[in-house]
């Protein structure tokens, strides 16, 4: 194989498992804590934009795929933004 196979498909690998990893839990936390009522009305359009922008970014954080803290800081810090909540 070549790397230019290698390389998308470990992009791609990535991306899914960021967003499969992340995205129930942040629409579960959305839907329960208030300031979420938007984000949870347009939900389809937030995975969407969601998936695009981890599309970009999977690669400088691809510790939220494969390891437990990470992905939890990480989506309690994202819902916390989307809320406009802090700490």
């Amino acid at each position: 194989m070549e790397v230019w196979t290698i390389v998308p498909a470990v992009w791609l690998t990535t991306v899914a498992m960021c967003v499969g990893r992340t995205y129930p839990l942040i629409s579960k936390m959305l839907e329960t804590i208030p300031g979420g009522e938007l984000v949870v009305g347009y939900k389809y359009i937030h995975m969407i934009t969601y998936m695009i922008c981890m599309a970009f970014i999977s690669p400088f954080c691809w510790q939220i795929a494969f390891f437990d803290e990470p992905r939890q800081n990480f989506v309690v810090s994202y819902v916390y933004a989307i809320i406009g909540r802090t700490k």
